[in-house]
């Protein structure tokens, strides 16, 4: 009826009917977009978990990338014809998406950066492609994801190819292929191609099994056009060659003679380039991604991209052992937020990931912590993990097992008289040290790891003793006299305070290793991870967990996998089955009766 009405006034507005087709046009078309944008409004607006840590999940991320990548693939033509009703839509929402990412994932946030990447340059918009992934791809120490790394140094390599600059490029990719070859897995960043392969317009592939093949398939185009480096000379060369010849015998031939012998030198300089990488793979371990030659007399570079602050803790005795080998210390690239956890520790430099690109090539080694290599061995070897953290890392970074149990596997801290100055101030106007005082870390970021009675077992506690909640959300738990939080507290003072605490109760996060680090004796409740496995360098803890009671313990699940009891992905049984009394019991243990 609307519709008769309108049209009937169309000698009034003889645009009207123009523009109601065009109304209804948008709307049929953009159907999915406007679908996507209502998710994206959705999960903006999920807000906090009780712990203050976001509800929403990496996944929740994906699935919107997958959706906007949906839409790409469908509407190419307008892509292709830079459509502004769309691509400037697209361009808005997938901007605000990869800035809502960037402060919540930054791992998702580089894969919605890649699409943008993608999109940009199948429009031809090179310039915009180069201002985007240059700041990453420059630091591939900063990226978590050696797959993002390696699509985001071929959208850097085809912007330049389109843009005719190739020679100016900050980079070998023989080296870049060398060290993706090099990596635990990072050979399969590149899918291997299937045997009907598509191009697109981007020079892209759509590939199927994956394959150190395809390192030297994708790197081909772009180290025929590189300057021959200053080492590995022969080697180098041979990749060229090869390289140049790959791309000679995939043109397109006529006549079924000249197929057979280009399918048959395809294969033949295919694997050349796979022998000349697989040569420099075992070299390229701990070298850097844009150069084949390191400094054989400078000292080592870790990195770590991301948190959290207890894994970073768990790399200390590694630094530590690794500082005593070569004699000094150890140059380590963290988020400046992060610098307080290795405040006035001899045994690192520290310097911001953030800053100025680092030249990798100066240096002996790189370790590459922002793969994480603890994260690999958990997701392969679960539940039947075995090895700590502290070793993990510290086996990366190239350092012995004897050379970290002569360490000590001991968390080290190291103080200074202005965080003693903090602590004394703050403990005096909290009223906190009449009676003895107990730390509490009431939340992981990781819900399945929470305690759901935590502030019963904090009432509970502040009954007999002195209360300090060490978190950084100061609502949603008990208050009163006798019980103080860290909220608002600097992570250098919150971490100084630790020393100043009798006992620590705590789940499984950052504080049971600040604990360790001051060998506080800790009361440390466990269920889904491994209280052994985690608690190996903690010389001072008391173990509360129910493997008597729950077989599945510890499960090792994570927050995107359910219990396999209750099928739910937060609260775990195993957790809440422990006690306030064995809390107050096992903290009476640990340092004695309240007075």
């Amino acid at each position: 009826m609307e519709f008769i009405t309108r049209l009937a006034r169309q000698d009034e507005d003889p645009d009207l009917l123009a523009r109601f087709f065009a109304e209804f046009l948008d709307e049929s078309s953009f159907s999915e977009f406007r679908r996507i944008e209502r998710v994206f409004a959705r999960l903006r607006d999920q807000g906090s978990t009780v712990s203050g840590y976001p509800i929403i999940r990496p996944s929740d991320c994906g699935r919107i990338t997958e959706s906007l990548s949906g839409f790409f693939e469908q509407c190419r033509p307008q892509f292709r014809t830079r459509d502004a009703s769309i691509t400037a839509r697209f361009e808005e929402i997938i901007g605000a998406f990869h800035a809502f990412c960037r402060s919540v994932y930054p791992s998702e946030a580089t894969a919605v950066l890649v699409l943008r990447g993608k999109v940009l340059l199948f429009m031809g918009r090179t310039e915009r492609v180069l201002d985007l992934v240059s700041h990453l791809v420059l630091r591939p120490y900063a990226v978590e994801n050696v797959k993002h790394c390696a699509e985001l140094t071929e959208l850097f390599a085809q912007a330049h190819l389109q843009q005719g600059t190739v020679p100016a490029e900050p980079l070998s990719h023989i080296a870049f292929g060398a060290w993706l070859s090099a990596q635990a897995n990072g050979w399969a960043a590149f899918p291997r191609p299937s045997r009907n392969v598509e191009a697109d317009e981007g020079g892209a592939a759509q590939t199927n099994k994956r394959s150190i093949f395809a390192v030297a398939i994708r790197m081909a185009p772009y180290v025929n056009r590189e300057p021959a480096g200053d080492s590995a000379r022969l080697r180098s060369a041979l990749i060229r060659w090869a390289s140049a010849g790959y791309l000679r015998a995939a043109r397109g031939h006529i006549g079924v003679r000249r197929n057979i012998a280009a399918f048959v030198m395809r294969w033949l300089y295919q694997a050349t380039m796979t022998f000349g990488y697989w040569t420099l793979r075992r070299s390229s371990r701990f070298s850097s991604p844009f150069s084949l030659r390191m400094n054989r007399k400078g000292t080592t570079l870790v990195t770590r991209a991301m948190g959290g602050i207890g894994d970073l803790l768990m790399m200390e005795p590694g630094l530590e052992a690794l500082a005593r080998r070569q004699k000094t210390p150890v140059d380590f690239a963290i988020p400046r937020k992060f610098f307080p956890v290795f405040a006035n520790n001899p045994h690192v430099r520290l310097i911001d990931i953030d800053g100025p690109p680092i030249d990798i090539s100066r240096y002996r080694r790189f370790v590459n912590l922002s793969l994480c290599p603890a994260g690999r061995y958990e997701s392969g070897a679960r539940p039947y993990v075995k090895r700590g953290r502290v070793e993990i890392f510290a086996a990366a970074m190239g350092v012995r097992r004897a050379e970290l149990k002569a360490q000590g596997w001991r968390i080290n801290s190291f103080g200074n008289a202005e965080e003693a100055a903090f602590c004394d101030t703050f403990l005096i106007e909290k009223g906190l040290g009449a009676r003895p005082i107990v730390g509490v870390q009431p939340y992981s970021r990781d819900s399945y790891k929470d305690h759901p009675a935590i502030g019963e077992i904090i009432s509970a506690l502040a009954q007999h003793y002195d209360v300090l909640i060490f978190h950084h959300v100061g609502e949603g738990l008990p208050q009163g006299p006798g019980i103080a939080t860290t909220a608002g507290v600097a992570l250098a003072n919150s971490l100084a305070l630790v020393s100043r605490i009798e006992a620590m109760v705590c789940v499984d996060s950052a504080f049971l290793h600040a604990a360790a680090a001051h060998d506080v004796p800790t009361v440390a409740l466990f269920g889904p991870t491994d209280a052994r496995t985690f608690t190996r360098h903690h010389r001072n803890v008391t173990i509360l967990w129910k493997p008597q009671t729950f077989g599945c313990v510890p499960c090792w699940r994570n927050e995107d996998m359910p219990c396999q009891i209750t099928r739910r992905r937060s609260l775990s049984p195993c957790l809440a089955a422990i006690t306030a009394d064995e809390v107050l019991d096992a903290v009476a243990g640990a340092i004695g009766p309240a007075r």
